[in-house]
C-alpha cells in the first residue's frame, strides 16, 4: 500500500479573531473617551501597537471599526438575555427580575453601555450604524423582554398594560442612569448618588408592583402592545 497523504492542516484562525478582538477593545476605549469625530486611524493604530495598513486589513474604515464596537458587546448581551427569557425554572417575576439585572448589567456596567453617546454621534452622519444597532440590539431587547411580560399576562402573575410606556418605563431609567455616571464619574459622590445595585433593585420592585395581578393597576387594552 502507498504512503497515506496527509490532508493539509487548515490555518489557525484564532491568532486572527484574538487581534480583532483586541483591537475592538482598544478602539472602544479610544472612541468612548474622545469621540468619534477626535479619534483618527493613526490613533486607533497605535492604541493597538499595529500599522496603519494592518488596522485597514482587519476593517476597512473607522465606520466599520465603529460599527464593529457597537455590535460587538451587544451581541452577546443579546444571547445572555435571551437565556433568562427562555429559563422556564423561574418564575415570571424572577425571569422579569434577572432580565432587568441583565439590561443594567449591560447599558450600565459594560464598556458596551458607554456607546451610546457615540452612536448619538456618529447616527447622522452614518445612519447604517444608527439602524444596525437599532435593528441588532434595540428591538431584539424590547421583543425579548415583551415576550416576558406576554408570558406574565397569559399566566395571570402580570396585568395588560400599555407596551408603549411600559417599554420606557423599563428602559428609560436605565440608559438615564449609564449617561449620568459617566457624565459624574469624577466625583466622589458618585456611589452615593447613582448607586447601581440599588437603583436597579428599586427599579424593578416599583416595575413589579406596577405590573403585579391584583393591583389597582388599570389595563390598557384599546392601546398598542407592541414593544
Amino acid at each position: 500500500m502507498g504512503a497515506v497523504r496527509q490532508m493539509p492542516t487548515p490555518p489557525d484562525s484564532s491568532g486572527q479573531d484574538n487581534r480583532r478582538a483586541d483591537i475592538i477593545a482598544k478602539a472602544t476605549e479610544l472612541f468612548v473617551s474622545k469621540g468619534y469625530a477626535a479619534t483618527s486611524m493613526s490613533a486607533l493604530a497605535d492604541a493597538c501597537g499595529i500599522q496603519k495598513p494592518s488596522l485597514y486589513h482587519h476593517f476597512r474604515g473607522k465606520q466599520a471599526l465603529v460599527l464593529a464596537c457597537v455590535m460587538e458587546g451587544y451581541d452577546v448581551a443579546i444571547e445572555r438575555l435571551r437565556k433568562v427569557g427562555n429559563d422556564a425554572k423561574l418564575t415570571h417575576e424572577e425571569r422579569f427580575r434577572q432580565a432587568m439585572a441583565e439590561n443594567y448589567r449591560t447599558i450600565v456596567s459594560s464598556p458596551v453601555g458607554r456607546m451610546s453617546p457615540l452612536i448619538a454621534e456618529v447616527s447622522l452622519q452614518f445612519p447604517d450604524v444608527a439602524r444596525t444597532f437599532h435593528d441588532r440590539f434595540i428591538m431584539q431587547q424590547h421583543e425579548i423582554m415583551s415576550a416576558i411580560i406576554d408570558g406574565g399576562v397569559a399566566a395571570g402573575a402580570f396585568v395588560d398594560l400599555d407596551r408603549l410606556g411600559l417599554k420606557h418605563l423599563i428602559f428609560g431609567p436605565i440608559v438615564t442612569l449609564s449617561l449620568s455616571r459617566d457624565m459624574f464619574a469624577s466625583l466622589d459622590t458618585l456611589e452615593t448618588h447613582f448607586p447601581v445595585e440599588r437603583i436597579r433593585d428599586s427599579h424593578c420592585d416599583l416595575l413589579l408592583k406596577l405590573m403585579r395581578a391584583g393591583s389597582a393597576a388599570e389595563t390598557a387594552p384599546d392601546r398598542a402592545k407592541e414593544v
